[in-house]
């Protein structure tokens, strides 16, 4: 009997001017205001810039409202447990692909710790491929192994899911979520599935 817990959380310069009659400012002290003020305003540009650069390094260029769908406002943690030197399989992520044929190039583990991702595949179906459980998933022929997964548009009740193996190095292995990337029509995107993972060893979850 497998025994998993999934546990529900809810995510959630000033300055004055004054001009006093009958005295007038010096030329000289003018232009040096007008110098610090274009050397202000240039330095905050720059500093936009490279603001802006770096948040634009930093998620990679990549779009996460892409045809596969965004991540929600609520993310789980999901407890599993196996043997020692064992393995366990989530197939509890499922998506939608609302564009045309998808390439996925690549699955990882947010932040993980002591865990290892061993496989992953994205699964065409009506429902559910996989659950949760300990040990190797049985993939079809609908189940299509990450990197180079094609997959097509989904239409009706048709849905995709994503089934990944992770394996724990310690008696405990975590990561905060997982990240899907594929691309469509020659542009890239980001899946982002805020599901933490608890792979616990030797005991069920508590």
């Amino acid at each position: 009997m497998q025994h998993s817990k999934l546990v529900r959380h809810t995510i959630g310069t000033s300055g004055s001017s004054a001009a006093s009659l009958g005295h007038w400012p010096r030329p000289v002290k003018e232009d040096k205001v007008i110098a610090v003020n274009r050397v202000t305003l240039g330095g905050l540009a720059c500093g936009l810039a490279l603001l802006l650069l770096a948040a634009a390094c930093g998620s990679g260029g990549l779009s996460t409202n892409g045809p596969f769908g965004t991540s929600g406002q609520n993310s789980a943690t999901i407890c599993a447990w196996t043997t020692p030197g064992g393995v366990v399989y989530d197939g509890l992520e499922e998506f939608y692909d609302t564009g045309g044929t998808a390439t996925v190039d690549k699955v990882t583990l947010v932040h993980p710790r002591r865990l290892r991702l061993v496989a992953a595949w994205v699964a065409e179906a009506d429902g559910p491929v996989a659950g949760l459980g300990k040990g190797y998933p049985h993939p079809s022929r609908a189940w299509h192994h990450v990197p180079g997964a094609v997959v097509r548009r989904t239409r009706g009740q048709e849905v995709l899911d994503l089934v990944i193996v992770v394996k724990p190095t310690r008696k405990l292995g975590t990561a905060t979520a997982i990240n899907l990337y594929y691309q469509v029509g020659g542009t890239h995107y980001l899946r982002h599935f805020p599901d933490g993972l608890k792979i616990v060893v030797g005991h069920t979850c508590a």
